[in-house]
């Protein structure tokens, strides 16, 4: 489970009653966060994806295994699912969801002033009201989303390529870019579905039965598929 920006293994622990029946759920984080706050942030694209298919290879066990990711984490799985396919280890299934795909971005806000960040993020809702309202919490995520965006807009190399572990894409419908969901199929050559979910860019966390449900399903989907082969 890949966490959105600001996030951390934390991010998901909702969805955990929901899924530990079907799945060993493992959240990996990126340094400077949780469990690793006291490592130095990364706002490196390359940077991140070894950090995290790292943490994976160190989990890995033999057995077929899914990756989510949720915003950052959706850019992050598709990066990763592509250097697991190369060692021939490719998950299961890869779902996405709060982010219409690679190279969609309309601004860049790593670098842009502390007001207008705030301002942004506020707008897109892509920050809860909890931390809007604390000086003190703002301070410390400032750095944490600065250097997540920073993963997502300084390299500004396109991402290329298609993966051909199954997709299945998940936006919230006042997301600002949610027409855009069809983007993901240009990086996808396996089985590819979507669905939009009624709220904003952490619409999951209003349909945490819906989303955890659908990601089961990509579980009894293929195993039926296996099954009648």
């Amino acid at each position: 489970m890949l966490h959105f920006s600001g996030g951390s293994i934390y991010s998901f622990r909702r969805m955990f009653d929901k899924l530990n029946d079907f799945f060993t759920t493992e959240p990996v984080e990126l340094p400077g966060r949780g469990m690793r706050f006291a490592e130095e942030l990364i706002s490196d694209r390359q940077a991140a994806v070894n950090d995290l298919l790292q943490q994976i290879l160190e989990k890995r066990n033999g057995q077929p295994f899914y990756i989510y990711g949720h915003s950052l984490g959706a850019e992050m799985g598709l990066l990763v699912t592509q250097q697991l396919e190369r060692l021939n280890d490719g998950p299961a299934y890869l779902v996405v969801s709060g982010n219409p795909g690679p190279n969609v971005r309309d601004e860049k806000l790593y670098n842009v002033p502390s007001s207008y960040f705030w301002e942004k993020l506020n707008e897109w809702g892509g920050v809860s009201a909890e931390i809007l309202a604390n000086t003190e919490l703002t301070e410390v995520f400032e750095p944490i989303l600065r250097a997540d965006f920073g993963i997502l807009e300084k390299d500004t190399a396109p991402i290329t390529g298609r993966i051909h572990t199954p997709v299945l894409a998940l936006m919230g419908s006042e997301e600002k870019n949610v027409h855009k969901i069809l983007n993901w199929k240009e990086y996808v050559n396996g089985a590819f579905s979507h669905r939009i979910l009624s709220g904003n860019h952490f619409f999951i966390y209003d349909h945490i039965n819906t989303v955890c449900e659908m990601i089961i399903n990509c579980k009894r989907t293929l195993s039926a598929s296996r099954s009648g082969n």
